[in-house]
This record gives C-alpha cells, sequence and structure tokens, in this order.
C-alpha cells in the first residue's frame, strides 16, 4: 500500500460519513472495519461489539493489517481504534476527529429514531458505548485512551462531512503530492443553465469505472447538458456498469462541488 488514509474517533463523532465522503470524492477504496464487527454483533445478537469474543477483534485487527499491505495506491481506513490497528505501519495519514459529548448524543437520537429497528447503530447510549470502548481498547492495546499522534485533530460538533473529507484531502494532497484528476467540468451558472434537479432520463456518453473519474457522463434529456454519474450510483444497474449510448433514469441532485450528479441510475424503461 502507498498511502492509508486512517479515520478513528468515538462513536457519533461522523468517522462514517467522513470517510465515505472522502472515498465518493476521490474514486478510493474504502474500508470500515467497524461495520463487520457491527454486522457480527447484530447477527450473533450482542448488544455492543466490545461484547464480541476477543479472539474477533484480533481475527479482525490480523485481517485489516494484510489489508494494508495490499498493491493500491491510496485506501482510507475507518474504525474506533484505527490509530492502534495502524501503529507503526508506513505511509498511514492518520485522522482523529471528535465532538462535543452534547452533539454526539443528538447525532445518536437521530441515528436511533431514523433507523428505528434497523438501525447500525449499538448500545444504550453515547456514554455507555464510550465506557465499553474504553475497557475494550484497554484489553486489546493495553491502554483505555490514545496514544497516537494524528496529522490532524478535527473538531467535527458544527460541521458537515463534506466540509471535513475536503479539507482533510487538501491536507493530504499538499503533504503526499497525489492529486486525483476527475475530468469533471468546471459548473458554473452559464453551463448550469436549464439543468434542474430531480427525475430525468438520458443517454449514457461514457463510463469507466476503474479509473479517474471512476464514473462518467449521462446526457440530460431535458437540458442537453452532461451530468456527472459516480460507480456507486449503478445499484439498480444489475450489470454493475454502463455502456455508451445506454438509455437510463435517473435523480439529478446537487453535488459538493457547486454542481450536479446523477443518483438512483437505472436502465430506462
Amino acid at each position: 500500500m502507498d498511502n492509508i488514509i486512517a479515520i478513528y474517533g468515538k462513536t457519533c463523532s461522523l468517522k462514517t460519513e467522513v470517510a465515505q465522503e472522502l472515498s465518493q470524492m476521490t474514486g478510493f477504496k474504502l474500508t470500515n472495519r467497524s461495520e463487520k464487527a457491527t454486522t457480527e454483533a447484530k447477527y450473533t445478537r450482542v448488544a455492543t461489539a466490545a461484547q464480541l469474543p476477543e479472539s474477533f477483534h484480533r481475527a479482525l485487527d490480523a485481517e485489516t493489517l494484510k489489508m494494508a499491505h495490499w498493491n493500491e495506491k491510496l485506501m482510507i481506513f475507518e474504525s474506533a481504534f484505527m490509530d492502534a490497528v495502524l501503529a507503526g505501519q508506513k505511509n498511514v495519514y492518520l485522522v482523529h476527529l471528535r465532538a462535543d459529548d452534547k452533539v454526539r448524543d443528538q447525532r445518536w437520537k437521530h441515528r436511533k429514531e431514523e433507523g428505528g429497528g434497523r438501525t447500525r447503530q449499538l448500545g444504550e447510549s453515547v456514554a455507555e458505548r464510550d465506557r465499553e470502548d474504553d475497557l475494550l481498547r484497554k484489553k486489546l492495546y493495553r491502554s483505555s485512551s490514545s496514544v497516537a499522534n494524528p496529522v490532524l485533530d478535527m473538531d467535527t460538533s458544527d460541521r458537515g462531512a463534506v466540509e471535513i473529507a475536503r479539507e482533510i484531502w487538501e491536507s493530504f494532497q499538499a503533504e503526499a503530492g497525489i492529486e486525483v484528476v476527475t475530468n469533471k467540468p468546471a459548473m458554473d451558472k452559464a453551463s448550469a443553465r436549464g439543468i434542474f434537479p430531480g427525475a430525468t432520463t438520458g443517454a449514457v456518453t461514457r463510463f469507466n469505472a476503474k479509473q479517474t473519474p471512476f464514473g462518467g457522463y449521462i446526457r440530460d434529456d431535458k437540458s442537453g447538458q452532461e451530468i456527472y454519474v459516480h460507480k456507486s450510483a449503478l445499484g439498480e444497474v444489475d450489470t454493475g456498469t454502463l455502456e455508451p449510448g445506454m438509455k437510463v433514469a435517473f435523480e439529478i441532485v446537487a453535488d459538493s462541488f457547486g454542481g450536479f450528479k446523477a443518483l438512483k441510475v437505472r436502465p430506462s424503461v
């Protein structure tokens, strides 16, 4: 692995949201190690991932370390303990995210209420999750608190995931010298004229999920403009890819760069 952006922090600090935005923004792979633990906890019907057997966590860490040696230019790793898991590894750009307890409590309640019975937010409260995570960190890494020295230490209390992800990427680029060229045309007021958010149809003009821009473009039937589509927007396309000339239906939404993008892409009926 040439480079790793590793994001860690306590529950409800926006780790997952920021990591997802970074992946969407750059096209680089994301591995959310906490998600695997959450899935195992729900499957085995334990209250939190911290209550899983120590052997599970050891195996998960070993698997993560193997991934850190994959032949990739860059990957994004995210979990509460990623600072400890990747300690001593080379070319790790370590980012710590934190937030005020009151804000974390609000996020916790929102996720619980929004997810209902399907919520991925495990545990009884932020305070209880913190207590259990501290105990697990001490058991696995001999310290209940992080001893890492992150490159970035960011307060997410009053900031959004997109803004934070952009700052992380700009800082990383400046230090690592990696540039991602998306080939995405500037979306100024003139070029955006006639484009309206909402449901529409169009024809694929070009698409490549394996290299930048990690997606392609669809010419909107209504405006005649090309709309960018990331490979992650193809959940309803059986083949997982698009071919030039293919007619599709999709949703136009505002993106995080001041322009528009396509979501919910599916074959046009």
